[in-house]
Protein backbone atom coordinates (compact mmCIF):
# COMPACT_ATOMS: atom_id res chain seq x y z
CA UNK A 1 0.00 0.00 0.00
CA UNK A 2 1.41 3.40 -0.99
CA UNK A 3 1.98 6.28 1.43
CA UNK A 4 -0.75 8.41 -0.17
CA UNK A 5 -3.19 5.51 0.00
CA UNK A 6 -2.53 5.08 3.73
CA UNK A 7 -3.01 8.81 4.32
CA UNK A 8 -6.27 8.79 2.38
CA UNK A 9 -7.47 5.70 4.26
CA UNK A 10 -6.66 7.31 7.62
CA UNK A 11 -8.42 10.57 6.77
CA UNK A 12 -11.47 8.84 5.36
CA UNK A 13 -11.59 6.51 8.37
CA UNK A 14 -11.65 9.44 10.83
CA UNK A 15 -14.56 11.05 9.04
CA UNK A 16 -16.51 7.81 8.52
CA UNK A 17 -20.04 7.67 9.91
CA UNK A 18 -19.59 4.00 10.86
CA UNK A 19 -17.30 3.17 13.75
CA UNK A 20 -16.21 0.00 11.93
CA UNK A 21 -14.70 2.17 9.20
CA UNK A 22 -12.64 4.30 11.60
CA UNK A 23 -9.20 3.66 13.02
CA UNK A 24 -9.42 3.93 16.84
CA UNK A 25 -6.47 5.49 18.60
CA UNK A 26 -4.05 3.01 20.09
CA UNK A 27 -5.30 0.12 18.00
CA UNK A 28 -3.30 -1.71 15.36
CA UNK A 29 -3.98 -0.75 11.78
CA UNK A 30 -6.63 -2.96 10.18
CA UNK A 31 -5.83 -3.23 6.50
CA UNK A 32 -8.56 -5.24 4.79
CA UNK A 33 -7.83 -6.56 1.28
CA UNK A 34 -10.15 -5.20 -1.37
CA UNK A 35 -11.38 -6.80 -4.55
CA UNK A 36 -13.95 -9.19 -5.98
CA UNK A 37 -14.70 -12.72 -4.90
CA UNK A 38 -12.52 -13.99 -7.72
CA UNK A 39 -9.58 -11.88 -6.61
CA UNK A 40 -9.99 -13.04 -3.00
CA UNK A 41 -9.61 -16.71 -3.94
CA UNK A 42 -6.83 -16.18 -6.48
CA UNK A 43 -3.62 -17.64 -5.08
CA UNK A 44 -5.27 -18.73 -1.82
CA UNK A 45 -7.19 -21.79 -3.00
CA UNK A 46 -4.28 -24.19 -3.30
CA UNK A 47 -2.53 -23.13 -0.08
CA UNK A 48 -5.69 -23.36 2.01
CA UNK A 49 -6.63 -26.72 0.45
CA UNK A 50 -3.19 -28.17 1.23
CA UNK A 51 -3.33 -26.94 4.82
CA UNK A 52 -6.89 -28.21 5.29
CA UNK A 53 -5.96 -31.66 3.99
CA UNK A 54 -2.97 -31.75 6.32
CA UNK A 55 -5.24 -30.82 9.24
CA UNK A 56 -7.75 -33.54 8.33
CA UNK A 57 -4.95 -36.10 8.17
CA UNK A 58 -3.36 -35.14 11.48
CA UNK A 59 -5.93 -33.30 13.62
CA UNK A 60 -8.77 -35.31 15.15
CA UNK A 61 -11.12 -32.33 15.35
CA UNK A 62 -10.58 -31.33 11.71
CA UNK A 63 -11.24 -34.90 10.62
CA UNK A 64 -14.42 -35.02 12.69
CA UNK A 65 -15.70 -31.73 11.27
CA UNK A 66 -15.49 -33.13 7.73
CA UNK A 67 -17.06 -36.45 8.79
CA UNK A 68 -19.93 -34.66 10.54
CA UNK A 69 -20.82 -32.53 7.55
CA UNK A 70 -20.78 -35.49 5.18
CA UNK A 71 -22.72 -37.75 7.56
CA UNK A 72 -25.46 -35.16 8.11
CA UNK A 73 -25.76 -33.66 4.61
CA UNK A 74 -25.43 -36.88 2.59
CA UNK A 75 -25.68 -39.74 5.06
CA UNK A 76 -26.62 -42.88 3.15
CA UNK A 77 -27.53 -40.82 0.11
CA UNK A 78 -30.06 -38.27 -1.11
CA UNK A 79 -32.86 -40.32 -2.70
CA UNK A 80 -34.59 -39.55 -5.99
CA UNK A 81 -38.15 -40.58 -6.91
CA UNK A 82 -39.47 -40.50 -10.48
CA UNK A 83 -43.18 -39.69 -10.32
CA UNK A 84 -45.31 -41.89 -12.64
CA UNK A 85 -42.19 -42.80 -14.63
CA UNK A 86 -41.93 -46.57 -14.38
CA UNK A 87 -39.18 -46.98 -16.97
CA UNK A 88 -37.01 -44.25 -15.43
CA UNK A 89 -37.63 -45.55 -11.90
CA UNK A 90 -36.63 -49.11 -12.79
CA UNK A 91 -33.46 -48.04 -14.61
CA UNK A 92 -32.57 -45.58 -11.85
CA UNK A 93 -32.94 -48.29 -9.17
CA UNK A 94 -30.37 -50.45 -11.00
CA UNK A 95 -28.04 -47.52 -11.65
CA UNK A 96 -27.88 -46.19 -8.08
CA UNK A 97 -27.52 -49.58 -6.40
CA UNK A 98 -24.35 -50.82 -8.07
CA UNK A 99 -20.87 -49.58 -8.92
CA UNK A 100 -21.77 -49.14 -12.59
CA UNK A 101 -22.43 -45.45 -11.97
CA UNK A 102 -18.80 -45.01 -10.86
CA UNK A 103 -16.13 -44.76 -13.56
CA UNK A 104 -13.71 -46.46 -11.19
CA UNK A 105 -16.25 -49.17 -10.33
CA UNK A 106 -15.79 -48.83 -6.57
CA UNK A 107 -18.89 -47.28 -4.98
CA UNK A 108 -22.58 -46.72 -5.70
CA UNK A 109 -24.43 -43.42 -6.18
CA UNK A 110 -24.60 -42.69 -2.45
CA UNK A 111 -20.86 -43.26 -2.19
CA UNK A 112 -20.20 -40.81 -5.03
CA UNK A 113 -22.34 -38.19 -3.33
CA UNK A 114 -20.35 -38.57 -0.12
CA UNK A 115 -17.02 -38.51 -1.98
CA UNK A 116 -17.86 -35.34 -3.92
CA UNK A 117 -19.23 -33.50 -0.89
CA UNK A 118 -16.29 -34.55 1.30
CA UNK A 119 -13.94 -32.91 -1.18
CA UNK A 120 -16.07 -29.75 -1.02
CA UNK A 121 -15.85 -29.48 2.78
CA UNK A 122 -12.17 -30.39 2.89
CA UNK A 123 -10.86 -28.55 -0.18
CA UNK A 124 -13.64 -26.11 -1.04
CA UNK A 125 -14.84 -27.66 -4.31
CA UNK A 126 -14.96 -30.81 -6.40
CA UNK A 127 -15.60 -31.78 -10.02
CA UNK A 128 -17.94 -34.52 -11.22
CA UNK A 129 -17.23 -35.57 -14.79
CA UNK A 130 -20.30 -37.14 -16.44
CA UNK A 131 -19.02 -39.63 -19.00
CA UNK A 132 -20.80 -41.85 -21.54
CA UNK A 133 -19.91 -45.56 -21.36
CA UNK A 134 -21.24 -48.77 -22.85
CA UNK A 135 -24.64 -49.67 -21.30
CA UNK A 136 -24.75 -52.73 -19.07
CA UNK A 137 -27.13 -54.57 -16.75
CA UNK A 138 -26.32 -52.31 -13.78
CA UNK A 139 -25.90 -49.22 -15.96
CA UNK A 140 -28.83 -49.26 -18.42
CA UNK A 141 -28.29 -45.72 -19.75
CA UNK A 142 -24.50 -45.83 -20.08
CA UNK A 143 -23.75 -42.94 -17.71
CA UNK A 144 -20.77 -43.06 -15.33
CA UNK A 145 -19.46 -40.39 -13.02
CA UNK A 146 -15.88 -39.57 -12.14
CA UNK A 147 -15.26 -37.47 -9.02
CA UNK A 148 -12.15 -35.29 -9.29
CA UNK A 149 -10.48 -33.00 -6.83
CA UNK A 150 -10.45 -29.40 -8.03
CA UNK A 151 -6.65 -29.54 -8.18
CA UNK A 152 -7.14 -30.91 -11.68
CA UNK A 153 -8.26 -27.43 -12.71
CA UNK A 154 -5.32 -25.53 -14.16
CA UNK A 155 -5.57 -22.58 -11.78
CA UNK A 156 -2.52 -20.94 -13.39
CA UNK A 157 -4.43 -20.70 -16.67
CA UNK A 158 -5.96 -17.22 -16.78
CA UNK A 159 -6.44 -15.06 -19.85
CA UNK A 160 -8.47 -14.76 -23.04
CA UNK A 161 -9.59 -17.81 -25.03
CA UNK A 162 -9.40 -17.78 -28.86
CA UNK A 163 -13.20 -17.70 -29.01
CA UNK A 164 -13.33 -14.44 -27.01
CA UNK A 165 -14.29 -16.02 -23.69
CA UNK A 166 -12.39 -15.32 -20.49
CA UNK A 167 -10.47 -18.03 -18.66
CA UNK A 168 -10.16 -17.45 -14.91
CA UNK A 169 -8.22 -19.96 -12.80
CA UNK A 170 -8.96 -22.70 -15.32
CA UNK A 171 -12.67 -21.89 -15.63
CA UNK A 172 -13.84 -20.54 -18.99
CA UNK A 173 -16.79 -18.13 -18.88
CA UNK A 174 -18.67 -16.24 -21.57
CA UNK A 175 -19.50 -12.54 -21.60
CA UNK A 176 -22.39 -13.07 -19.21
CA UNK A 177 -20.17 -14.90 -16.73
CA UNK A 178 -21.74 -18.28 -17.47
CA UNK A 179 -19.37 -21.25 -17.29
CA UNK A 180 -18.85 -22.86 -20.69
CA UNK A 181 -15.80 -25.07 -20.16
CA UNK A 182 -13.20 -26.28 -17.70
CA UNK A 183 -9.49 -26.56 -18.48
CA UNK A 184 -8.10 -29.65 -16.75
CA UNK A 185 -4.49 -30.71 -16.40
CA UNK A 186 -3.64 -34.10 -17.85
CA UNK A 187 -0.44 -34.62 -15.84
CA UNK A 188 -0.51 -36.45 -12.53
CA UNK A 189 0.90 -34.88 -9.37
CA UNK A 190 1.21 -38.34 -7.80
CA UNK A 191 4.14 -39.18 -10.08
CA UNK A 192 6.08 -35.94 -10.65
CA UNK A 193 9.23 -37.80 -11.79
CA UNK A 194 7.24 -39.60 -14.49
CA UNK A 195 5.41 -36.49 -15.67
CA UNK A 196 5.38 -36.34 -19.43
CA UNK A 197 7.24 -33.50 -21.07
CA UNK A 198 4.29 -32.98 -23.42
CA UNK A 199 1.71 -32.96 -20.62
CA UNK A 200 -1.05 -30.57 -21.55
CA UNK A 201 -4.42 -29.38 -20.41
CA UNK A 202 -7.68 -30.45 -21.97
CA UNK A 203 -10.83 -28.42 -22.44
CA UNK A 204 -14.01 -30.12 -21.22
CA UNK A 205 -17.43 -28.64 -21.93
CA UNK A 206 -19.37 -27.41 -18.90
CA UNK A 207 -22.23 -29.66 -20.06
CA UNK A 208 -20.12 -32.65 -18.97
CA UNK A 209 -18.70 -31.23 -15.73
CA UNK A 210 -20.50 -30.51 -12.48
CA UNK A 211 -18.58 -27.93 -10.46
CA UNK A 212 -19.73 -28.45 -6.88
CA UNK A 213 -18.94 -25.66 -4.45
CA UNK A 214 -20.64 -23.24 -2.08
CA UNK A 215 -21.32 -19.83 -3.56
CA UNK A 216 -20.84 -17.19 -0.89
CA UNK A 217 -20.46 -14.00 -2.96
CA UNK A 218 -21.89 -12.76 -6.27
CA UNK A 219 -19.56 -13.43 -9.16
CA UNK A 220 -17.70 -16.15 -7.30
CA UNK A 221 -16.22 -18.86 -9.53
CA UNK A 222 -14.35 -21.03 -7.02
CA UNK A 223 -14.29 -21.57 -3.27
CA UNK A 224 -11.89 -22.38 -0.46
CA UNK A 225 -12.02 -25.09 2.20
CA UNK A 226 -14.80 -24.83 4.77
CA UNK A 227 -12.06 -25.17 7.39
CA UNK A 228 -10.43 -21.90 6.30
CA UNK A 229 -11.86 -19.77 9.18
CA UNK A 230 -10.62 -22.22 11.82
CA UNK A 231 -7.40 -23.68 10.40
CA UNK A 232 -5.12 -21.64 12.64
CA UNK A 233 -7.30 -22.28 15.68
CA UNK A 234 -7.16 -26.02 14.99
CA UNK A 235 -3.40 -25.86 14.69
CA UNK A 236 -3.06 -23.77 17.86
CA UNK A 237 -5.28 -26.16 19.82
CA UNK A 238 -3.26 -29.14 18.61
CA UNK A 239 0.02 -27.54 19.61
CA UNK A 240 -1.45 -26.45 22.95
CA UNK A 241 -2.56 -30.00 23.77
CA UNK A 242 0.84 -31.33 22.68
CA UNK A 243 2.53 -28.85 25.03
CA UNK A 244 0.23 -29.94 27.86
CA UNK A 245 1.20 -33.55 27.25
CA UNK A 246 4.89 -32.65 27.49
CA UNK A 247 4.21 -30.65 30.63
CA UNK A 248 2.36 -33.59 32.20
CA UNK A 249 5.27 -35.86 31.29
CA UNK A 250 7.72 -33.56 33.10
CA UNK A 251 5.40 -33.32 36.11
CA UNK A 252 5.46 -37.12 36.37
CA UNK A 253 9.26 -37.21 36.56
CA UNK A 254 9.79 -37.90 40.27
CA UNK A 255 13.54 -38.55 40.70
CA UNK A 256 16.10 -38.91 43.48
CA UNK A 257 19.59 -37.39 43.42
CA UNK A 258 22.08 -39.36 45.52
CA UNK A 259 25.20 -37.42 46.54
CA UNK A 260 28.21 -39.55 47.48
CA UNK A 261 31.98 -39.82 47.28
CA UNK A 262 32.34 -43.15 45.45
CA UNK A 263 34.96 -42.15 42.87
CA UNK A 264 34.59 -45.39 40.89
CA UNK A 265 30.87 -45.11 40.28
CA UNK A 266 30.57 -41.33 40.31
CA UNK A 267 32.92 -39.14 38.31
CA UNK A 268 32.62 -35.59 37.09
CA UNK A 269 30.22 -32.86 38.12
CA UNK A 270 27.27 -33.98 35.98
CA UNK A 271 24.32 -36.13 37.04
CA UNK A 272 24.69 -39.79 36.09
CA UNK A 273 22.58 -42.94 36.35
CA UNK A 274 23.53 -46.14 38.11
CA UNK A 275 25.51 -47.31 35.07
CA UNK A 276 27.63 -44.17 35.14
CA UNK A 277 26.10 -42.66 31.95
CA UNK A 278 25.46 -38.93 31.85
CA UNK A 279 21.75 -37.99 32.05
CA UNK A 280 20.46 -35.04 30.06
CA UNK A 281 16.71 -35.40 30.65
CA UNK A 282 14.40 -36.65 33.38
CA UNK A 283 12.34 -39.82 33.39
CA UNK A 284 9.72 -41.05 35.87
CA UNK A 285 11.07 -42.90 38.95
CA UNK A 286 14.66 -42.01 38.07
CA UNK A 287 17.60 -42.20 40.50
CA UNK A 288 20.59 -39.97 39.70
CA UNK A 289 24.07 -39.76 41.25
CA UNK A 290 26.64 -37.01 41.67
CA UNK A 291 30.03 -36.75 43.41
CA UNK A 292 30.80 -35.21 46.83
CA UNK A 293 28.56 -34.77 49.78
CA UNK A 294 26.44 -37.45 51.33
CA UNK A 295 22.74 -36.67 51.02
CA UNK A 296 19.62 -37.54 48.97
CA UNK A 297 17.55 -34.84 47.25
CA UNK A 298 14.13 -35.22 45.66
CA UNK A 299 13.23 -33.81 42.21
CA UNK A 300 9.43 -33.51 42.10
CA UNK A 301 8.20 -31.07 39.39
CA UNK A 302 4.95 -29.44 40.44
CA UNK A 303 1.90 -29.10 38.27
CA UNK A 304 -0.88 -26.59 38.33
CA UNK A 305 -3.52 -24.81 36.33
CA UNK A 306 -6.86 -25.99 34.99
CA UNK A 307 -6.56 -26.02 31.23
CA UNK A 308 -9.94 -27.63 30.51
CA UNK A 309 -11.74 -24.27 30.46
CA UNK A 310 -9.35 -22.77 27.93
CA UNK A 311 -9.48 -25.83 25.68
CA UNK A 312 -13.27 -25.89 25.84
CA UNK A 313 -13.59 -22.21 24.94
CA UNK A 314 -11.13 -22.68 22.08
CA UNK A 315 -13.09 -25.66 20.77
CA UNK A 316 -16.36 -23.75 21.05
CA UNK A 317 -14.92 -21.11 18.71
CA UNK A 318 -13.78 -23.81 16.27
CA UNK A 319 -17.25 -25.37 16.31
CA UNK A 320 -18.93 -22.05 15.56
CA UNK A 321 -16.52 -21.35 12.71
CA UNK A 322 -17.20 -24.80 11.23
CA UNK A 323 -20.98 -24.37 11.41
CA UNK A 324 -21.42 -27.17 13.95
CA UNK A 325 -22.30 -27.36 17.64
CA UNK A 326 -19.78 -27.88 20.42
CA UNK A 327 -21.20 -31.26 21.45
CA UNK A 328 -20.92 -32.51 17.86
CA UNK A 329 -17.26 -31.60 17.42
CA UNK A 330 -16.04 -32.46 20.92
CA UNK A 331 -18.32 -35.40 21.69
CA UNK A 332 -18.72 -33.86 25.16
CA UNK A 333 -22.31 -34.29 26.38
CA UNK A 334 -21.57 -33.74 30.07
CA UNK A 335 -23.41 -30.41 30.16
CA UNK A 336 -26.08 -31.21 27.59
CA UNK A 337 -29.78 -31.83 28.15
CA UNK A 338 -32.85 -32.18 25.91
CA UNK A 339 -33.50 -28.44 25.68
CA UNK A 340 -29.92 -27.45 24.92
CA UNK A 341 -29.45 -30.24 22.39
CA UNK A 342 -32.71 -29.38 20.63
CA UNK A 343 -31.92 -25.66 20.51
CA UNK A 344 -28.50 -26.34 19.01
CA UNK A 345 -29.83 -28.86 16.49
CA UNK A 346 -32.54 -26.47 15.26
CA UNK A 347 -29.98 -23.92 14.10
CA UNK A 348 -27.72 -26.60 12.65
CA UNK A 349 -30.57 -28.18 10.72
CA UNK A 350 -31.47 -24.81 9.20
CA UNK A 351 -27.92 -24.50 7.94
CA UNK A 352 -27.93 -28.14 6.85
CA UNK A 353 -31.11 -27.70 4.82
CA UNK A 354 -29.64 -24.63 3.17
CA UNK A 355 -26.59 -26.64 2.08
CA UNK A 356 -28.76 -29.52 0.84
CA UNK A 357 -31.43 -27.52 -1.01
CA UNK A 358 -29.31 -24.67 -2.39
CA UNK A 359 -26.12 -26.57 -3.26
CA UNK A 360 -26.17 -30.36 -3.19
CA UNK A 361 -29.56 -30.96 -4.81
CA UNK A 362 -29.65 -28.24 -7.52
CA UNK A 363 -25.95 -28.30 -8.37
CA UNK A 364 -25.33 -32.06 -8.29
CA UNK A 365 -28.28 -34.41 -7.69
CA UNK A 366 -30.72 -32.70 -10.05
CA UNK A 367 -28.11 -32.28 -12.79
CA UNK A 368 -27.18 -35.97 -12.66
CA UNK A 369 -30.88 -36.95 -12.82
CA UNK A 370 -31.41 -34.73 -15.86
CA UNK A 371 -28.34 -36.18 -17.58
CA UNK A 372 -29.50 -39.70 -16.67
CA UNK A 373 -32.82 -39.09 -18.42
CA UNK A 374 -31.13 -37.51 -21.44
CA UNK A 375 -28.87 -40.55 -21.84
CA UNK A 376 -31.85 -42.91 -21.61
CA UNK A 377 -33.90 -40.84 -24.05
CA UNK A 378 -30.98 -40.86 -26.49
CA UNK A 379 -30.93 -44.66 -26.32
CA UNK A 380 -34.70 -44.81 -26.82
CA UNK A 381 -35.54 -46.45 -23.48
CA UNK A 382 -37.17 -43.30 -22.01
CA UNK A 383 -39.70 -40.90 -23.53
CA UNK A 384 -38.30 -37.58 -24.66
CA UNK A 385 -40.30 -35.43 -22.25
CA UNK A 386 -38.52 -34.82 -18.95
CA UNK A 387 -40.51 -34.55 -15.73
CA UNK A 388 -38.27 -33.46 -12.88
CA UNK A 389 -38.15 -36.08 -10.11
CA UNK A 390 -38.24 -35.30 -6.41
CA UNK A 391 -35.12 -35.46 -4.25
CA UNK A 392 -35.29 -36.16 -0.53
CA UNK A 393 -32.29 -35.78 1.81
CA UNK A 394 -31.76 -38.25 4.66
CA UNK A 395 -33.81 -37.62 7.77
CA UNK A 396 -32.00 -36.06 10.74
CA UNK A 397 -31.94 -38.05 13.93
CA UNK A 398 -34.49 -37.04 16.56
CA UNK A 399 -33.20 -35.68 19.85
CA UNK A 400 -36.03 -37.40 21.74
CA UNK A 401 -38.08 -39.69 19.42
CA UNK A 402 -41.08 -39.92 21.76
CA UNK A 403 -41.43 -36.15 22.22
CA UNK A 404 -40.56 -35.27 18.62
CA UNK A 405 -42.98 -37.84 17.16
CA UNK A 406 -45.85 -36.63 19.33
CA UNK A 407 -45.14 -33.04 18.32
CA UNK A 408 -45.12 -34.03 14.66
CA UNK A 409 -48.44 -35.85 14.98
CA UNK A 410 -49.98 -32.80 16.64
CA UNK A 411 -48.73 -30.57 13.83
CA UNK A 412 -50.32 -32.82 11.19
CA UNK A 413 -53.61 -33.05 13.09
CA UNK A 414 -53.69 -29.27 13.53
CA UNK A 415 -53.08 -28.73 9.84
CA UNK A 416 -49.80 -26.89 10.30
CA UNK A 417 -48.08 -29.31 7.92
CA UNK A 418 -49.36 -31.94 5.52
CA UNK A 419 -48.82 -35.65 5.93
CA UNK A 420 -46.49 -35.82 2.94
CA UNK A 421 -44.34 -33.05 4.50
CA UNK A 422 -44.16 -35.07 7.71
CA UNK A 423 -43.07 -38.15 5.77
CA UNK A 424 -40.40 -36.10 3.97
CA UNK A 425 -38.93 -35.14 7.35
CA UNK A 426 -37.98 -38.79 7.74
CA UNK A 427 -36.16 -38.82 4.40
CA UNK A 428 -38.89 -40.77 2.61
CA UNK A 429 -41.23 -40.16 -0.31
CA UNK A 430 -44.94 -39.96 0.55
CA UNK A 431 -46.13 -42.04 -2.43
CA UNK A 432 -43.56 -44.75 -1.68
CA UNK A 433 -44.58 -44.91 1.97
CA UNK A 434 -48.30 -45.06 1.15
CA UNK A 435 -47.65 -47.82 -1.37
CA UNK A 436 -45.76 -49.85 1.22
CA UNK A 437 -48.51 -49.32 3.81
CA UNK A 438 -51.20 -50.39 1.32
CA UNK A 439 -49.20 -53.50 0.43
CA UNK A 440 -48.70 -54.38 4.10
CA UNK A 441 -52.39 -53.84 4.90
CA UNK A 442 -53.43 -56.01 1.98
CA UNK A 443 -51.12 -58.78 3.13
CA UNK A 444 -52.32 -58.58 6.74
CA UNK A 445 -56.01 -58.62 5.68
CA UNK A 446 -55.53 -61.62 3.40
CA UNK A 447 -54.00 -63.55 6.31
CA UNK A 448 -56.58 -62.38 8.84
CA UNK A 449 -54.00 -60.60 10.98
CA UNK A 450 -54.99 -57.58 13.08
CA UNK A 451 -52.22 -55.59 14.72
CA UNK A 452 -52.90 -53.19 17.57
CA UNK A 453 -51.09 -50.51 15.53
CA UNK A 454 -53.58 -50.83 12.65
CA UNK A 455 -55.99 -47.84 12.84
CA UNK A 456 -58.40 -49.61 10.49
CA UNK A 457 -59.36 -51.94 13.34
CA UNK A 458 -57.96 -50.45 16.54
CA UNK A 459 -58.63 -46.93 17.80
CA UNK A 460 -55.94 -44.73 19.30
CA UNK A 461 -57.28 -45.50 22.77
CA UNK A 462 -56.59 -49.21 22.21
CA UNK A 463 -60.17 -50.29 21.80
CA UNK A 464 -61.81 -51.65 18.66
CA UNK A 465 -63.13 -49.26 16.05
CA UNK A 466 -66.91 -48.78 15.83
CA UNK A 467 -69.19 -50.96 13.70
CA UNK A 468 -69.30 -48.65 10.68
CA UNK A 469 -65.51 -48.41 10.60
CA UNK A 470 -65.15 -52.19 10.90
CA UNK A 471 -67.68 -52.74 8.12
CA UNK A 472 -65.79 -50.43 5.78
CA UNK A 473 -62.53 -52.14 6.63
CA UNK A 474 -64.02 -55.59 6.10
CA UNK A 475 -65.32 -54.55 2.67
CA UNK A 476 -61.86 -53.30 1.75
CA UNK A 477 -60.33 -56.54 3.04
CA UNK A 478 -62.68 -58.64 0.93
CA UNK A 479 -61.73 -56.62 -2.13
CA UNK A 480 -58.06 -57.09 -1.33
CA UNK A 481 -58.54 -60.86 -0.97
CA UNK A 482 -60.05 -61.17 -4.45
CA UNK A 483 -57.60 -62.48 -7.09
CA UNK A 484 -56.32 -59.72 -9.34
CA UNK A 485 -58.24 -59.39 -12.60
CA UNK A 486 -61.63 -60.30 -11.05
Amino acid sequence: MSFFHRVWQTLSGRSAAYAAARQPAGRGNWVAPTGSARKATDGAIRTIADRARDAVRNNAYASRIVDLWVANAVGTGITTTWQDKASEAAAWAKWVAGPGCDVEGEVDWAGLQALAFRAVVESGESLIWMRAVRPSADNPVGLSLQVLEADRLDWHHTGMAPNGNRIIQGVEVDRRGRKVAFHLREDDDDFPLLRRADARRIRVSADDIIHLYRRRRPGQLRDVSWLAPVLWQLRDLGEYESALLKKAFVEACLALVVTGDDEEAITGDVLRNGAGDAVEYLEPQQILYRRSGGSIETINPSGGGDHAGYARRHLEGISVGAGLTYDQVSGDLSQANYSSLRAGKIEFRRLLEQVQYTMLIPMMIAQVARRFHAQGALLGIFPQDFVAPTHVPPAPEMVDPAKDTKALIDQVRAGFISQDEAVAMFGSNFDDVMGKIAKANKKASSLGIILDTDPRYVAKSGGAQDASQNAAVQLAANDAAQPEGN
